[in-house]
């Protein structure tokens, strides 16, 4: 079948010479002497593949890779590295490369691998499908090769390298957690233990003795001693997940443990030493609740040692192909009986221009929601649940007379979300931005 293809490469005789190949297999190649050019005709003509040298001047293989992804997701690239640069052809797969050759070129394996994209680009329901190795994929995975992951993760290659505190920020399901895991992956404590615990979810006056531990009779129910999550992860790093929530008293004791590694349990006289990296991580504005007489500023400082921002998913849609074909793997994995195994072009196109107010779990979820009611192989933009309502709504009932409390309009305005969701709580704290504690907390009704 006769296709067009289009060669980018500044080297002219290279150039010229894949063009001859593939022309004379009956395929109508255009030539771009930069990756500049080639953006320009992508986006003026339409073409079956790209094949492309990833070393040239100026704007790189992988950098118009990612280009082409973002405007054409469903078009597939084939790139070609010379030898020594195969693990930087792995890295372009993962990315979102159709696949790769090694210069000096064998002949076969590119015909067979510019092939077998044509196959998947004159077949639509393989515009984005789940990978074949689907059981490989991990859960623990950070996603995306855009600029703003490229900077997170040499973020998180610097703070590996020390032991100091960090605080790990960022709008609820932007992927926290993954960022403290790959801290400790990372770093020197790689073979020790990682725990995690989420402060806002369990009640303030239990969360002292999960975290520090307990004497057996130290508090009414404390039957058995408990070591506590601290000693648990000696050795290691905790994550105290939503920090922001902590009650105030709770933060004096974590900051004794911050600057001399004590930790005293509930109802016990001994004190204890633990060799603790503690990273904690928040969606909320610390400093403003520092100011609020919320949250201890010599707390703050002491875990504001290393800042680790984790960037909201409408700042990289760059990296939204390479999300959906994640969550697809493992959204396939999960409900082997759909039938669903691709994502097409144009709901491509439509996840990628969305804002995401939860973030890369709001995206998961779209994901997985469309995978287990999926009919078809492929999903389409019909099957992708609606984008939630941005800006003002018309009929929402904001008062006309006096102002209500934050609290009051905290509990109202949740409460139309989750009429418009159909009561479903996780898809509306996606599109409060807020984790379903928090939801829980304003859907509270105050104590009269």
């Amino acid at each position: 079948m006769q296709s067009r293809l289009l060669i980018v490469d500044d080297d002219t005789e290279m150039r010229e010479a894949l063009a001859t190949l593939f022309s004379g297999e009956g395929h109508v190649c255009e030539m771009a002497s930069d990756a500049s050019s080639a953006l320009r005709l992508v986006d003026q003509q339409t073409f079956d593949a790209v094949v492309s040298d990833i070393r040239m001047e100026g704007m790189d293989g992988l950098e118009l890779l990612d280009r082409i992804k973002l405007n054409h997701p469903a078009l597939p690239v084939v790139l070609i590295t010379a030898a020594g640069g195969v693990n930087q052809a792995v890295d372009a797969v993962k990315r979102g490369a159709f696949g790769y050759a090694v210069k000096p070129c064998d002949v076969d394996a590119l015909r067979k691998v510019v092939a077998e994209a044509l196959d998947a680009r004159f077949h639509p329901s393989e515009s984005l499908r789940a990978p074949a190795t689907a059981t490989t994929v991990g859960d623990q995975e950070l996603v995306g090769s855009g600029p703003a992951m490229r900077d997170l993760q040499t973020a998180i290659d610097f703070v590996a390298r020390s032991s100091a505190p960090v605080l790990v920020t960022g709008e609820t399901g932007v992927g926290k957690e993954l960022v403290a895991r790959a801290i400790h992956a990372r770093s020197l404590r790689a073979s020790r233990p990682f725990i995690a615990v989420n402060t806002s979810a369990i009640p303030q006056e239990l969360l002292e003795g999960e975290i520090f531990g307990h004497a057996r009779g130290g508090f009414t129910g404390a039957i058995q001693a408990r070591k506590g999550l601290l000693t648990e992860a000696d050795g290691g790093t905790l994550l105290l997940d939503e920090i922001g929530d902590m009650s105030y008293g709770l933060q004096a004791k974590l900051l004794r443990v911050l600057q001399f590694g004590d930790v005293r349990p509930v109802g016990s006289d001994r004190v204890h030493h633990v060799d603790v990296r503690v990273i904690a991580s928040t969606h909320q504005d610390l400093p403003a609740l520092v100011k609020a007489g919320r949250f201890r500023e010599d707390l703050y400082f002491r875990l504001d040692v290393l800042s680790v921002p984790v960037p909201p998913l409408r700042d990289r849609p760059e990296d939204i192909p390479a999300l959906a074909a994640h969550f697809l793997a493992q959204a396939c994995q999960r409900a082997p009986m759909s039938p669903v195994r691709s994502i097409g072009r144009d709901a491509l196109r439509a996840l990628a221009q969305r804002s995401w107010p939860g973030n890369v779990r709001e995206l998961a979820s779209s994901i997985e929601r469309a995978v287990v009611f999926g009919v078809d192989e492929m999903i389409d933009t019909n099957q992708l649940s609606p984008a939630p309502l941005e800006g003002p709504v018309s009929g929402w009932p904001f008062p006309s007379a006096s102002p209500w409390t934050l609290q009051h309009l905290n509990r109202t305005y949740a409460e139309w979300v989750l009429g418009q969701t159909g009561g479903d709580k996780q898809r509306a704290a996606e599109i409060l931005g807020v984790d379903l504690s928090t939801l829980y907390r304003w859907r509270r009704k105050p104590s009269s």
